[in-house]
């Protein structure tokens, strides 16, 4: 349906500024609960509806239909507009301001006096300083009075009016003209670079310091001129308003390489090309015999970035502000060039505080609203979703309605419950237990603003299919026996490998019993995606393999084990080198480590990661079990040989 707007809306009254209210009660007859219908027959009947409803920005009616634009949906809209099913709102329609010829944006001309002489320079960026008086920021040599031919400073300039746009430079005029809306204010903090660069030997120039800059601040005669957001780009300037037509600034940032833009009011609104560290690695500038902190950008010799009179205005990126107009001139036969005072440095070294909001008048930004997707979950299961980190999420649902249930909602019931986002915005809150089809709707809220709401389908039912059978836990001892000279060798050893664990399950092999009562050694693994994982034990003293003879039971568990699970069990035995046979039959135990399952094969899994576990014998008879770079006592005494 297409929305229309009456025209006489913009022009009500204060008292009809639109503030939601008494408009809208139900009479006796309404009461019922059926949706209601709002009267729209005649425009007398709209105007007495909407003057007592607060936030109204906009509103039209079209074929029985109220529409309503408004910034923010309170609680009191919503109501409304569930209870008439003929009044639709739309939200972040906002309250517009009247134009007005003395907004000040950047990219304007104004003029400066110089005694008995003058000149034009550059706004740059408006905005409020810390106690939310307006601003300019421009560059710090339009406030100097500079000899021509010595550079010598020989006073301050004044600040005078703004330019009339229409008949600056930058909309084909001649430029100098005043705009008759009175002097913008008074200097603030102003600055032109360092000390003079005095005679042809640059060994005796002043190094550069980083306060080295062009920069200046305006503070505004707020009785004379508004500061609003924005850089002009000079398509209304015939009208002399340049507010009309602005690019928004939302924040103030570092340059980076690229496409940069300027507005000011010699050629309006220019692009040209930051200059790359690789080709002009420099961070300070001649400019006018001194230097100047910033950065160097380039264009077209027939379109320049900037010409004498746009000092001051506003380099931007986007909808950052990087930059004042310093100074320029021509870097070769094709190429123009601008130096650029770079704003976040300027703003630093001032200590100038600088708001593209007035302190204060900032409305918090709404969180984003919830990130939920369609489900179907089990009674009383999870719901989840994603919204702003600790943000606080509101979800409701009611039962949903079939064609065949238009006023009757089927044997499920409605609710509503509060839950906090975590630190990485995940929530869940537990569903309803009736079987059914439902709507619902979750509203993340974070500092008081209230995000938009997302609407979702949940069905709740049962799982009647059966739950695969858990895989068959496995055990495999690779080799069950070993000879003691290929224990102590780190690529033989024995490996343990064990199958049907959960994926990501913690599983604990634990040396349950060995020679002369060795107790006390664990090792830990993480399961695979397939439910395996993988552990070798071997021996590192090979002066003496014999401290390793005799037999080692072994337990494994998983974290995930139940009270009636049994651990898995197995075994291995380290054996003399005249009694063993080299090792290699090793294969799948049954849980009872007696190896009937054995394929023959050998491998151990030995495709799987291992935790491995160093056996060391030591002189005195005692072992060091090394897990993970950490070492545990092993009793261990040396086996007799009768």
């Amino acid at each position: 349906m297409q929305k229309k707007l009456v025209q006489s809306s913009l022009a009500l009254s204060a008292a009809a500024a639109l503030s939601l209210g008494s408009a809208f009660v139900a009479s006796p007859a309404m009461a019922d609960s059926a949706p209601q219908k709002l009267d729209l027959q005649s425009e007398a009947q709209i105007q007495k509806a909407l003057s007592g409803i607060e936030g109204v920005n906009a509103y039209g009616a079209d074929s029985g239909e109220l529409n309503i634009g408004v910034a923010k949906k309170t609680s009191e809209i919503k109501d409304l507009e569930k209870k008439y099913d003929n009044v639709n709102v739309t939200e972040g329609v906002k309250e517009l301001k009247p134009y007005e010829k003395n907004d000040l944006v950047g990219g304007a001309g104004y003029l400066v006096n110089a005694g008995e002489s003058g000149g034009a320079c550059s706004t740059g960026f408006s905005g409020w300083d810390g106690d939310g008086k307006p601003v300019v920021l421009t560059a710090g040599h339009c406030s100097k009075i500079i000899n021509e031919q010595t550079n010598e400073f020989e006073g301050d300039t004044t600040v005078d009016q703004t330019e009339q746009p229409s008949t600056s430079e930058a909309n084909g005029g001649e430029g100098f003209k005043p705009s008759k809306n009175g002097v913008i204010g008074k200097w603030g903090f102003h600055n032109f670079g360092g000390d003079l660069l005095e005679g042809a030997d640059q060994d005796k120039w002043p190094e550069p310091s980083e306060s080295d800059i062009d920069f200046a601040v305006i503070n505004v005669d707020e009785s004379k001129y508004n500061v609003k957001n924005g850089i002009t780009d000079w398509k209304t300037a015939d009208s002399d308003d340049l507010a009309k037509s602005t690019q928004e600034i939302s924040k103030v940032g570092a340059h980076k390489e690229g496409s940069i833009q300027k507005s000011g009011r010699t050629t309006g609104q220019t692009e040209g090309e930051v200059l790359p560290r690789s080709e002009y690695d420099f961070d300070y500038q001649n400019v006018g015999g001194r230097w100047v902190h910033g950065f160097g950008v380039t264009a077209p010799i027939d379109k320049p970035f900037s010409q004498p009179g746009d000092s001051g205005g506003g380099v931007y990126q986007g909808s950052t502000a990087v930059g004042v107009i310093s100074g320029g001139g021509d870097l070769d036969a094709n190429t123009s060039f601008t130096w650029v005072a770079d704003l976040d440095h300027s703003l630093e070294q001032s200590g100038t505080d600088f708001n593209l909001e007035k302190p204060g008048d900032e409305t918090p930004e709404a969180p984003a609203a919830p990130k939920v997707d369609d489900q179907t979950i089990e009674p009383e299961g999870a719901i989840t979703g994603k919204a702003e980190a600790g943000a606080e999420v509101e979800v409701k649902w009611e039962a949903a309605k079939t064609e065949s249930e238009k006023t009757s909602p089927q044997a499920a019931e409605d609710g509503s419950k509060k839950v906090k986002a975590d630190k990485n915005g995940k929530f869940s809150v537990e569903g309803p237990k009736a079987e059914g089809d439902y709507k619902f709707s979750a509203t993340a809220t974070v500092e008081g603003q209230e995000s938009k709401t997302t609407e979702f389908d949940v069905t709740v039912q049962k799982d009647e299919s059966e739950s695969p059978a858990p895989a068959e836990r496995e055990i495999s001892v690779d080799p069950k026996e070993i000879s003691a000279s290929d224990f102590v060798k780190e690529d033989k050893g024995v490996t343990i490998t064990v199958k049907g664990f959960d994926e990501g399950e913690k599983v604990t092999l634990k040396v349950a019993s060995g020679p002369e009562n060795v107790e006390g050694i664990t090792l830990d693994e993480t399961a695979n995606e397939n439910g395996a994982a993988a552990f070798s034990i071997y021996g590192t003293s090979d002066s003496d393999p014999s401290a390793y003879l005799g037999k080692y039971n072994l337990d494994v568990t998983g974290a995930n084990d139940t009270e009636d699970e049994d651990a898995l069990n197995g075994s291995f035995e380290v054996v003399a080198d005249e009694d063993g046979n080299g090792g290699g039959n090793g294969g799948d135990d049954d849980g009872n480590g007696d190896g009937s399952n054995d394929d023959g094969n050998g491998d151990g899994g030995s495709d799987l990661p291992r935790t491995g576990a160093e056996l060391t014998g030591l002189a005195a008879g005692a072992g060091l079990l090394v897990v993970g770079g950490t070492a545990v006592v092993l009793t261990m005494r040396r086996k007799k040989n009768d």
